[in-house]
């Protein structure tokens, strides 16, 4: 689990989003901020020093202490009228802490009432000023998965550089942010070099830290992990020497994640544990969080599964508190695998549903977004085009100026309307997704129950025959406790296979090849009985959904069993082959075989047939006495 390439961005343009502070009179380091603030009369410069003063608390993460000096800024307005920045200035700082605490429509709500200021007032505030402002939008909309407008006032910032000849490494980086995270790498690797040049010009070591993140990000997702190390170690570097703590725990997790896929473990364990120590110190959650899951799936990967379940538990206690549904679905379904490779599959079962409800309010919350995005963009396109209809009538235009006008509306209505139907076509689509799962779940519960409950009954009654029979010879007892012995592990084995069955892990084909060789081949060496297990390699990548799994591994469980009980058989071979698009099973021994007209109605035969067919599959079964028995299983992935 990667950490949040645009965690860190906003606090980076903020340098460049906030009115500079007269370096010959206001000091710039924290120490030097604090003194003045005790020492200066309260005027234009004490606000000036109390805005760079909380600014510092940011990029130190004491997010209250900043939050406090807010406070005290605001309270400060009717005494500073003359200063107009000071409006500017409150809202933009809120608007950072909220970032910094991971509340995305805050921090977007509060940089748009900053941008308001400004156009307010467009004369009081420089370049710089705007240009940053422009740039905090463009992360924040990102941060509400609106890359629409994040690429707008993104764009708008860069042309505000290339007009008034600025240099600001921040917009570069957003466009490339928004490239990769479609994955368009090689087209945002310009726009990250671009923004690295031009904080290396700046000599500013924290554009520097955050532009090197951002490249070991993008150079990690494409395998290129020497490079992200080299990027990730100097931005490391950069950001200690600012004391950027925050951006700090993002490279050290980057770091220990690329080590663990390298498999050096010990390196990766000494860069999570220093993440760890310095998350501690913060108040930001999310980097915690973060650091504590990475840790547990290095120490799952270890086996050290008492390390990993304390790492999970803690970060899963934390994603309660954000109440970030991507993370309470993370954390929980960590757990929830953790247990099953552990075969503890009653601690299990109460994580996965926990996942499960995550991941339905995640779908939800998605939902909602988009359309409250569909119906703004509704809005906003209608109201510009009543404008446009205004303008053309006080403008005495020609008529077929108007009628352009009109068709423009339609085709955006027209368009607008197509994305509507898209939208609850989706909807339709997604509930119906849902009901399928609804009918498999339903399904595994009847057969869980059918099979289980079958099972278990059996073992009461043979132990109460057992309690019944204990003054009685031995003779009489054994078999009553052989009986007991086979439901109990016929009752394991249902649950091992129904746990398999539903797990995720096993939808690749080769899972269930090796599940198929674990069952057969034991079974059969024990009774005598050679086995040839045959599958192309083909086969190994292919997918199967839930149902194919259970129904192919259930028709293959009860031919094995019915030649192991009936057959006679010395020989049997497996061939599991991929034949124009159809998969194929054929198991085939060297048996007595049975008449077909005479036995046709057995249960085990007729179970087979009613799961091929519930597979869409075809089965056939071909023999005669004293030939052996072929069976065959053909059906489309």
């Amino acid at each position: 689990m990667k950490t949040n390439i645009f965690t860190i961005c906003v606090l980076w343009l903020s340098q460049f989003a906030h009115p500079q502070s007269p370096v010959a009179v206001v000091p710039q380091t924290l120490d030097s901020l604090q003194w003045f603030l005790h020492t200066q009369p309260i005027d234009t410069l004490y606000a000036i020093a109390m805005k760079d003063c909380s600014f510092q608390y940011i990029i130190k993460g004491e997010y209250e202490r900043a939050d406090s000096l807010c406070q005290k800024l605001a309270s400060l307005r009717s005494q500073l009228k003359t200063y107009a920045p000071l409006e500017y200035c409150i809202p933009f700082l809120k608007g950072t802490i909220a970032h910094h605490k991971g509340d995305h429509p805050l921090t977007l709500n509060y940089y748009l009432k900053a941008w308001e200021v400004i156009q307010k007032n467009p004369s009081k505030f420089k370049v710089k000023v705007k240009m940053g402002a422009l740039g905090n939008l463009a992360i924040a909309y990102k941060k509400v998965d609106n890359l629409e407008m994040s690429m707008k006032y993104s764009l708008e910032s860069i042309q505000f550089q290339e007009k008034y000849n600025q240099k600001n490494p921040g917009e570069y980086l957003n466009v490339g942010n928004i490239l990769a995270g479609s994955q368009q790498y090689d087209r945002a690797i310009p726009y990250y070099q671009k923004a690295l040049s031009i904080a290396a010009e700046l000599n500013n070591l924290t554009s520097l830290a955050i532009t090197e993140n951002q490249l070991g990000n993008l150079y990690d997702n494409i395998d290129k992990v020497d490079t992200a190390i080299y990027y990730y170690k100097s931005g490391l570097q950069h950001a200690e020497q600012v004391e950027y703590r925050l951006l700090q725990t993002d490279l050290l997790v980057n770091l220990g994640l690329v080590y663990t896929g390298k498999k050096q473990y010990k390196l990766a364990e000494s860069y999570l544990k220093r993440g760890e120590k310095l998350s501690r110190e913060l108040e930001s959650p999310g980097a915690l969080r973060v650091n504590l899951h990475n840790q547990g799936e290095m120490y799952r990967i270890l086996q050290k599964f008492d390390l990993a379940e304390r790492y999970y538990l803690e970060a899963l206690e934390l994603a309660k508190e954000t109440q970030d549904q991507d993370d309470l679905y993370t954390s929980n379904m960590a757990l929830a695998e953790l247990y099953v490779d552990t075969d503890n599959y009653k601690k299990a079962y109460p994580f996965f549903k926990a996942a499960s409800v995550a991941k339905d309010s995640i779908f939800q919350a998605q939902l909602r977004g988009k359309t409250q995005q569909l119906l703004a963009k509704y809005e906003a396109d209608k109201r510009q085009q009543e404008i446009a209809l205004l303008n053309e009538k006080n403008r005495s235009q020609s008529l077929e100026l108007a009628v352009q006008r009109r068709n423009v509306f339609l085709l955006i209505a027209g368009l607008l309307m197509s994305g509507i139907v898209g939208t609850v076509g989706y909807r339709r689509y997604q509930l119906r997704k849902r009901l399928e799962m609804e009918q498999i779940r339903n399904r595994i519960a009847a057969d869980f129950h059918d099979e289980l409950g079958a099972n278990l009954s059996s073992i009461a009654l043979y132990s109460d025959l057992l309690v019944k029979n204990a003054a009685k010879e031995k003779e009489q007892t054994l078999p009553i406790l052989e009986n007991i012995s086979h439901q109990a592990h016929g009752s394991i084995s249902s649950i091992n296979d129904l746990i398999w069955t539903i797990k995720p892990d096993n939808d690749i084909l080769e899972r269930t090849i090796v599940r198929m060789k674990e069952f057969a081949i034991p079974l059969l060496e024990a009774r005598n009985i050679r086995c040839v297990f045959l599958a192309d390699d083909s086969l190994s990548q292919a997918q199967l959904s839930m149902n194919m799994r259970k129904f192919l591994y259930l028709i293959f469980k009860e031919a094995i069993n019915n030649a192991i009980k009936y057959a006679q058989a010395t020989a049997i071979t497996i061939q599991l082959q991929e034949i124009r698009g159809t998969i194929s099973l054929e198991i085939q021994d060297d048996g007595i075989g049975f008449d077909p007209e005479i036995i046709k109605r057995g249960n085990g035969l007729n179970n087979m047939k009613t799961r091929a067919k519930e597979l869409g599959g075809q089965l056939t079964i071909d023999t005669c006495p004293g030939q052996g028995t072929r069976i065959t299983l053909s059906f489309k992935p």
